[in-house]
């Protein structure tokens, strides 16, 4: 898959902002049966799962930042392989901003560690078709039809 939008208009090849405003990247790390999701906070507290990634740079290459993501979040190096969705998301803690996520295939060289300087306070393997109850509802529609291999 090419990088592209929603619309399917190309997506800027390197970081920084675009029309919808914060671009990111996210690694969709597979094992024979599970997916890996990390646990983070909102800025009111609230928990949420979500898959590794982050933002990209000004001028950094996509997959540049979701290692260094990878790196940062879960403390272990990464391959990363081809684009394979992406989504939207409006974030609810301030500032308040719109980021258009592309997911890459990806997968650990070693074994994930939640890095809680960074804001992560959990990382698990689990079952694609039942993620915890707290998934991105983005996260949780990927993996359904991404990963699980259903639409419903």
């Amino acid at each position: 898959m090419s990088e592209s939008t929603h619309s399917g208009e190309p997506a800027p090849s390197t970081g920084g902002a675009n029309r919808w405003g914060r671009r990111g990247v996210k690694g969709l790390v597979t094992s024979t049966d599970a997916v890996l999701l990390l646990r983070e906070d909102h800025a009111n507290g609230r928990e949420f799962w979500t898959l590794p990634g982050g933002g990209v740079r000004p001028g950094e290459p996509s997959r540049a930042a979701l290692r260094r993501e990878l790196h940062e979040e879960l403390q272990c190096d990464a391959v990363i392989g081809e684009p394979v969705a992406g989504f939207a998301y409006a974030h609810v803690s301030p500032p308040r901003r719109a980021s258009f996520y592309t997911v890459y295939d990806s997968a650990v060289t070693e074994q994930p560690t939640a890095n809680a300087a960074e804001g992560i306070t959990a990382c698990r393997w689990v079952c694609p078709r039942d993620p915890p109850a707290r998934t991105l509802p983005q996260v949780r529609a990927l993996l359904r039809t991404t990963v699980a291999g259903t639409t419903a």
